[in-house]
């Protein structure tokens, strides 16, 4: 299925679904133009056609949650746009606990965060769409956002997951609406706004493990144009992890973040928002266990496995530790630092709205891990990055809500500049250490717009189109390897290599409404993410430092989003197929004196992914709601050769290659997520009691080392509360069943089979009050 008719097989094949549900919803809701499921939000339709969609009277009571989304650069339903997107609300992020963002993949389907060996850098993977780094200088798959600003340095957003109103995961390729180009999707974080009157509201939380959490905010008015909001939160205590060879333990979090929004309306056609924000992470690093013996420095008589999960060991030589700046038996640390503005300016002309976005922000990574659970120097590393972002983003949209043309333009330009060095500490393998440094810039520039056309007042047409161009230097790089701290390769250098592509990505949808609340949609996408340089340990860095292509994706997808007044019940359901055009994919090189295998991104010439998702919500009694999601993906490799072992030809070691067309993608082919929750009346105050679980099945890789096992999460969820107060008490219960379980597995060095555990059974009690 991987040619054109297989593409339109598929296709055909779904779109008998929506015509279906179409069908169902016509026998089941009643003839009236009216609705009954409300916007949690009034706001001013942005065409006239939106009051034959889903969108329902604000009026009228349903007890289905539904919220009022921005992805597509104005307040909508997520039931009116043609594209797939989850969105979790403040109420889930508080009831599932969702401190930091790799919890997010736990409450919405299609979506894998994971822990680079366990190190701060994230990586993001929607519908298999993923990139697997753990240096800092290549774009991620997935856009990261908040507030519309867009971070592509994945650790940026660190300890800014606060006083949030509402998380929006789109999946498929993104573009033609937003700042940067996509072929994964996009995570938009949107903060609670500052409000008309006076507010303020503080949480503190305290769970097993010693862990502790404080949230507070107070906003209001400063006076009649002037408001504002000042946020903050403090995460500390909770180490898990323990080292039984000196009994410490690991994984304590001393994490802090403040944000400031200010709001000036000078005039009714005027808006003028600035965001201050920063944070501070001083926490320790999440350590690897030996989930088999440690081959690396023997085979014969290797480092025994680990003899549970939450065990970790750490330690380093003191060669490298004075390379780094640290004691032997320093613990594994992740330390780093944010701050930045945004800057957003509107103004409402009689026919279109123009708004200028500017931002800055700068991240610093101080991180040392230990990627050998060993107290010897067999694979530990040190990052120490600097990075800044400066953005700007002009646009211009309609806002004509009579007529049936509707448009949307802009301009976007950043300049990014990065400053890396990694040290790896390999001492008792090699009698080696690394290091490499080197400096980035991305210069980034492009013009964008979408255009959406009302032919009937059930049926619109969408076609965008994207023109990026952007410029790659990497600059002064070097590999080199120290003995006793004296570099034995000063040669090993390169000044400059340079990337630059122009390429454009698009959109073409249409939407249907053949009643009031349903719709229908077909799109058609291209996606693209930029190219990039592999900067690890290389014997020759001019060859390392290559730069691999874009990957570009083209996107096929129907679904159609049903809502059933009647029975306050809810499903949204889509399928898609991917083509996959020079995907980015690690491979390895080996090094010809040592045989050490060496991570290096390459493309894979050709491959496809394709799956669905599904999300219901459904309220069948009063107080009582029901949600479940889930998302089945799977694809492989159409054409793909690459290096899977080495071998040594006339004393050098040289590399294997292997055709590996038509193995499978990595990712875990299912997914699920689900919650139910109940609220007692109990005389003047509510009890509730609710339980979520989330679910996933092995995620193979190509090689069977990195493939993670499946695994199954409970949670359980209780509040007590005055119907009419300002207090709260809460308890969370994560991973009740204590399920034991893998976030990630690999090896830094060959031999080293080590995995990063998910964390143990956890509870938290939360006291809440405002004002």
């Amino acid at each position: 299925m991987t040619g054109f008719k297989g593409r339109m097989a598929l296709v055909s094949s779904v779109a008998l679904f929506p015509l279906c549900s179409a069908a169902f919803a016509e026998a089941t809701t009643p003839h009236k133009t009216s609705s009954s499921l409300p916007v949690a939000h009034a706001h001013k339709p942005v065409a006239s056609a939106r009051t034959h969609k889903t969108v329902p009277a604000a009026h009228e009571a349903s007890r289905v949650e539904n919220v009022v989304v921005t992805s597509e650069r104005h307040a909508d339903s997520p039931q009116n746009i043609g594209t797939s997107i989850s969105v979790i609300s403040a109420k889930v992020l508080e009831n599932r606990n969702i401190n930091n963002v790799f919890d997010l993949q736990y409450a919405t389907p299609s979506l894998q965060i994971q822990p680079s060996y366990g190190s701060g850098q994230y990586t993001y993977t929607i519908r298999g769409v993923g990139f697997n780094n753990y240096s800092s200088n290549n774009s991620p798959t997935v856009g990261i956002y908040i507030d519309e600003v867009a971070n592509p340095v994945p650790f940026g957003i660190n300890g800014m997951m606060f006083d949030m109103s509402r998380v929006e995961v789109l999946r498929g390729p993104q573009g033609t609406l937003y700042g940067r180009n996509t072929t994964g999707g996009a995570i938009n974080y949107i903060t609670n706004k500052p409000t008309d009157t006076l507010k303020a509201g503080i949480s503190g939380q305290y769970g097993r493990f010693d862990s502790g959490k404080i949230d507070g905010y107070i906003s209001g008015p400063i006076n009649d144009k002037l408001s504002f909001r000042l946020s903050g939160q403090t995460q500390q205590g909770g180490a898990w992890q323990y080292n039984p060879d000196n009994g410490q333990h690991l994984g304590n979090v001393n994490r802090g973040g403040a944000r400031l929004l200010i709001d000036y309306v000078p005039a009714d056609t005027w808006k003028i928002e600035l965001n201050l924000h920063g944070s501070r992470d001083r926490s320790d690093a999440t350590g690897p266990y030996a989930w088999a013996p440690i081959t690396s420095l023997s085979s014969t008589n290797p480092l025994p496995a680990s003899a549970n999960r939450y065990e970790t060991r750490w330690g380093t030589s003191s060669q490298f530790a004075k390379e780094v700046g640290i004691s032997p038996d320093t613990k594994p640390y992740s330390h780093i630092d944010t701050g930045g503005v945004n800057l957003r300016v509107e103004k409402q002309l009689p026919t279109f709205t123009v708004t200028n976005l500017a931002s800055y922000d700068y991240m610093q990574r101080n991180e040392y891990d230990n990627f050998d659970d060993s107290a010897l120097a067999l694979a530990d590393v040190a990052f120490k990055t600097r990075a800044s972002v400066a953005a700007n983003e002009l646009r211009f949209s309609s806002n004509d809500t009579t007529s049936r043309f509707h448009w949307i333009g802009g301009i976007y330009y950043a300049h990014q500049w990065l400053n890396d060095r990694y040290q790896s500490g390999f001492g008792a393998l090699y009698g080696l250490d690394g290091d490499v440094r080197y400096s980035q810039t991305v210069n980034t520039i492009s013009g964008f717009g979408q255009v959406t056309y009302d032919l009937t007042p059930k049926l619109q047409i969408i076609g965008g189109i994207r023109i990026e161009h952007e410029h790659r230097s990497l600059d002064n790089a070097y590999a080199h390897y120290l003995s006793n701290g004296i570099v034995t390769n000063p040669g090993n250098y390169v000044g400059k290599q340079a990337q630059s592509y122009t390429l454009p990505s698009a959109k073409f949808g249409i939407q249907y409404h053949p009643f009031s609340h349903d719709m229908a949609y077909f799109t058609f996408s291209k996606g693209v993410k930029s190219g990039g340089f592999t900067v690890y340990n290389s014997s020759d860095v001019s060859q390392m430092t290559n730069p691999f292509k874009p990957e570009q994706l083209y996107s096929f997808e129907v679904g159609n989003k049903l809502i059933l007044p009647r029975y306050n019940l809810r499903v949204n359901a889509d399928f898609f197929y991917y083509d996959y055009i020079n995907q980015q994919v690690q491979s390895k090189v080996y090094s010809p004196t040592t045989g050490s295998a060496i991570g290096l991104f390459v493309n894979a010439p050709r491959s496809h992914l394709f799956g669905g998702e599904y999300e219901v919500a459904w309220s069948p009694l009063p107080g009582l709601n029901i949600n479940q999601s889930g998302a089945y993906v799977t694809g492989a490799f159409d054409k793909f050769n690459t290096v899977t072992g080495a071998q040594k030809v006339n004393g050098v070691w040289v590399g294997i290659t292997q055709d590996v067309s038509g193995r499978s993608e990595e990712v875990p082919r299912f997914t699920a997520n689900g919650s139910v929750d109940y609220t007692w009346s109990v005389g003047r105050y509510n009890l509730v009691t609710g339980a979520d679980y989330s679910l996933r099945t092995t995620n193979h890789s190509l090689t069977t080392v990195d493939t993670i096992p499946g695994y199954t999460l409970w949670g359980g969820y209780l509040s007590f509360a005055p119907k009419k107060g300002h207090w709260k008490v809460e308890g969370i219960g994560r991973n009740i069943l204590n399920k034991q379980y893998d976030v990630t597995r690999g090896y830094f060095v060959g031999g080293d089979n080590i995995a990063v555990a998910g964390l143990p059974a956890t509870w938290e009690v939360r006291l809440s009050g405002s004002f």
